[in-house]
């Protein structure tokens, strides 16, 4: 199954720069600017200048609360993802906010843009820098709760062109063939709440190209395809509807998928193709997880020879690097891997690498059930990490192979 976009890594001068998990569930992360220079998170078309190195933490927040108190889609138009950012006051020289909307042009008009500041004594709109093709630059921010508005008159939102993308999912499990498939502005949290929602029905997104240009707000455009599909609704329009709010989308039915099937998406007034696509028997086939099962005694013949589980082969390196041992103890605690008073017992170490060192020492009397429980918590938490040892793995065993 394909994950979200946001799950990639930060760009900067020191090339990929992974991101740790905070908390999944409230799409929380951390990540660890280590020099001065420019980071682009470039899925999400956020973006740091940093003065020196700094840990900033990035929560993806939801606009319903603040729209309906403020009453802002009576002037304003969201044009983006609403951010939690927390950051050492003076690290950042500036930060680049996404937008969906299309700008032309190195004459911009910055009044139409503004960066919404929501904070305990309401909200606050701040004039951006600047404003560029998929971002907007504000320099010196003090970080709260923010993100970008377009200052729109209604009757004009459907003359404002916006980038979009197209997202199409398939049941894994059905009978037959079924399609679900969305037309949303390019906002990576409207995105996380389609996936999250058609996770439920065990539909899974299948990667396909976005529409070919800028789409139209407020326009309609109809799906249609090869002869043996049967769509409803037939059409689709671009519209912002906030993460939380039912999304509209086609369903479509495939008859036969044969060797493939064709998907167009038109604009209904005037009929030009705007977005389409190829389906072909392959695209339907569940994708393997990057992280292999860890091996659990049970799955070994009876007079295989011992083994070394995955946590206790590379404890070395997770002592030292796995550094949010915080949410791993939370995960190992509400899992009864441990007890209070062990949970208690690891807090108390000073450093992150004592701390896993005092969690190893409980490892003893573990069966493999609470050390298959431990690597699900890593993999969760730190996936970057479980990948490069996976790959250690791969490459010491071809290195062994070879000799």
């Amino acid at each position: 199954m394909e994950t979200l976009d946001i799950e990639n890594d930060f760009w900067g001068p020191q090339k990929c720069l992974a991101k740790e998990i905070v908390n999944k569930g409230r799409r929380l992360w951390r990540v660890h600017f280590p020099v001065a220079g420019h980071y682009h998170w470039s899925k999400t078309h956020l973006g740091f200048v940093v003065r020196k190195e700094v840990t900033v933490e990035i929560g993806f927040c939801a606009w319903d609360h603040f729209l309906s108190t403020h009453n802002l889609q009576d002037t304003w138009m969201v044009a983006g993802p609403l951010f939690d950012i927390k950051a050492e006051q003076g690290t950042i020289a500036a930060v680049h906010l996404p937008h969906f909307v299309v700008v032309k042009g190195k004459h911009v008009n910055r009044s139409l843009f503004q960066v919404a500041h929501f904070k305990e004594k309401g909200m606050l709109l701040e004039k951006p820098t600047s404003v560029e093709t998929h971002c907007t630059v504000l320099e010196n921010p003090n970080f709260s709760l923010m993100g970008v508005l377009l200052k729109v008159v209604p009757a004009a939102q459907r003359f404002i062109r916006i980038y979009s993308t197209t997202l199409l999912y398939h049941c894994i499990h059905a009978e037959e063939i079924k399609l679900h498939l969305y037309l949303i502005p390019s906002d990576c949290t409207i995105q996380q709440a389609i996936d999250d929602e058609e996770k439920k029905f065990q539909f899974v997104r299948i990667h396909k190209p976005p529409p070919l240009s800028p789409l139209y707000v407020g326009t309609r455009y109809t799906v249609s395809g090869s002869e043996t599909l049967e769509i409803m609704p037939q059409e689709l329009e671009l519209c912002y509807q906030r993460p939380g709010e039912h999304q509209h989308f086609c369903e479509i039915y495939v008859g036969s998928l044969g060797s493939g099937i064709r998907l167009e998406m038109r604009n209904k007034q005037e009929g030009t193709v705007v977005w389409e696509a190829l389906l072909k028997p392959g695209d339907l086939r569940p994708a393997v997880s990057p992280f292999p099962p860890p091996v659990t005694a049970s799955a070994l013949p009876p007079n295989a020879p011992a083994f070394l589980h995955f946590v206790d082969q590379h404890r070395e390196q997770l002592v030292s690097r796995v550094t949010l041992v915080d949410s791993v103890l939370d995960k190992l605690l509400s899992g009864r891997v441990l007890s209070e008073e062990q949970y208690a017992s690891v807090r108390a170490e000073v450093t992150k690498p004592d701390q896993m060192r005092q969690l190893f020492s409980f490892s003893p009397s573990w069966n493999s059930a609470c050390k298959d429980k431990l690597y699900e918590a890593l993999k969760e938490i730190h996936p970057h990490l479980i990948m490069e040892l996976w790959e250690g793995c791969s490459n010491q065993s071809g290195d062994l192979t070879s000799q």
